[in-house]
């Protein structure tokens, strides 16, 4: 199973909870982000005072850039540089801890911010809240890089909370950087770790999330009807992908009412963090169930041993078709929807549940498991290998997921190449009831197999919610 945070700091894992530390996996992508909106309510000591030095932040950006009367003088020069933002890699979010480290806002959007900000000072507006939500409208920014702009202005703060923890609990740390600053590290990479405080995380950032009661501009009939022609009734249409960055920031500079409208209602949101107890989007559960699958539904692949070349595919069979059976049999659907909502749960929730399942019963039968290693031709979700010749990809999708087909007949074949798999799996779960896709993916092989061409073999589970016997 993939490590956590607790395993590799030797800690209970109740521990860092009651310290609300994220009990992160290592290498592992979570999805959850630092939502620049929950500073304000953090009840977490090294945190109570970030909110107004969050906001002191760019208050002191926005002074830079009104005083600023050309390119390049020395306010916009002093500007530009402060929204910089390097990623802080050692953060333990999931799949960055250990990850490669970068620019998390560069050159290029930095000085595209200097520019949208000198608009919005132009058209009346001040308020620093507005890079909170400069994601919806911005060109290149987008959860991820305001989660990371908000770690690297609180970043002592996530230090000084990482190091008191540490102490309380007894966490052997070291020191790091020409500041000799002590902190935990991952024992086998002898990386530094930065612990993420769970009352700041959100799946999807308080800015980006938006219900349809949200109305644009409901205290001006007259701008309303006028916005309503070009981005909605709604902010929960406006802030979507089918309106635009461009088109939404091209009517709010050209309507200042309707960001000062946008900036009143996203004061007045709930700002809640993400519900750990439910894990709606299901970031933790998958793990959980994992451990489950493999204790309560063991996987006997002994008649299957040794593994070989020859023999490779019909282990892997083996595992896809245990989880099939979960899904269908035992009544795992369920845990595919989140259980307040009964909304479908993100594809990557069922290829977590897949992969921390496989990973369990490839373990026990010598067997490497790497989840979406670099083929050259893109990302691929799993990779089962026995040696170095005996290899076979597995794909999990959604029948809901618009890419299926094109995931069926472009990609997987370019991972093949690349990663010289003997063999392809597409397993697939029915999440909707229309059957297009899969008679195109039924079509797509039998014409595949009339000219003896080589496809991925097809799993079909059925992951439908369906009524329980008692109705």
């Amino acid at each position: 199973m993939p490590q956590r945070l607790s395993s590799i700091l030797k800690v209970p894992a109740k521990s860092l909870d009651k310290k609300g530390v994220f009990n992160a996996f290592v290498d592992i992508d979570s999805k959850l982000y630092i939502d620049p909106s929950l500073l304000e309510k953090c009840t977490i000591k090294e945190f109570q005072k970030t909110h107004s030095e969050f906001h002191k932040y760019f208050s002191q950006i926005l002074t830079l850039i009104d005083n600023s009367k050309a390119v390049g003088d020395v306010f916009w020069r002093k500007a530009f540089s402060m929204l910089q933002f390097k990623e802080f890699k050692y953060i333990a979010l999931g799949y960055s801890v250990g990850g490669k480290s970068g620019n998390a806002i560069g050159l290029k959007i930095a000085k595209e911010l200097v520019n949208t900000a000198k608009e919005i000072i132009k058209a009346g507006i001040k308020d620093p809240i507005i890079f909170e939500l400069i994601g919806l409208f911005e060109e290149g920014i987008g959860a991820d890089r305001i989660s990371d702009m908000t770690i690297h202005i609180i970043r002592n703060n996530l230090i000084e909370f990482t190091q008191r923890v540490s102490n309380e609990l007894g966490i052997k740390q070291r020191e790091f950087g020409k500041s000799k600053i002590k902190l935990p590290y991952n024992t086998k990479t002898g990386e530094p770790i930065v612990f993420a405080p769970k009352e700041l995380l959100q799946d999807l950032p308080i800015a980006y999330s938006w219900e349809d009661i949200d109305r644009v501009s409901r205290e001006n009939d007259d701008l309303r009807r006028r916005v309503n022609q070009e981005i909605g009734d709604n902010w929960k249409y406006a802030t979507s992908s089918r309106v635009g960055k461009a088109k939404l920031k091209e009517t709010i500079l050209a309507n200042p009412e309707v960001l000062k409208d946008l900036i009143q209602q996203y004061r007045r949101k709930p700002k809640i963090p993400y519900d750990f107890t439910n894990d709606p989007s299901g970031q933790v559960i998958w793990a959980d169930l994992s451990e489950r699958a493999v204790n309560e539904f063991p996987l006997n692949l002994a008649a299957l041993s040794p593994v070989t070349s020859a023999n490779i595919l019909k282990v892997v069979q083996a595992i896809c078709e245990k989880y099939a059976k979960l899904i269908e049999t035992n009544g795992w659907f369920e845990f595919l929807y989140d259980e307040k909502t009964g909304r479908l749960r993100h594809e990557r929730f069922a290829q977590k549940l897949f992969y921390g399942i496989a990973d369990s019963y490839c373990e026990a039968n010598d067997l490497s498991l790497n989840r979406e290693p670099n083929a050259g031709s893109g990302a691929l979700d799993f990779k089962i290998s026995k040696g170095y010749k005996a290899l076979v990809n597995v794909e999990v999708k959604y029948t809901s997921n618009p890419s299926l087909i094109k995931g069926f007949t472009k990609q997987l074949p370019r991972y093949n190449r690349a990663e010289g798999a003997e063999a392809s799996i597409y397993l697939v779960l029915r999440t909707t009831d229309s059957v297009k896709s899969l008679k195109m993916l039924q079509k797509i092989c039998d014409e595949a197999a009339s000219k003896k061409e080589k496809v991925p073999h097809v799993i079909v589970i059925d992951a439908r919610p369906k009524r329980s016997a008692s109705h």
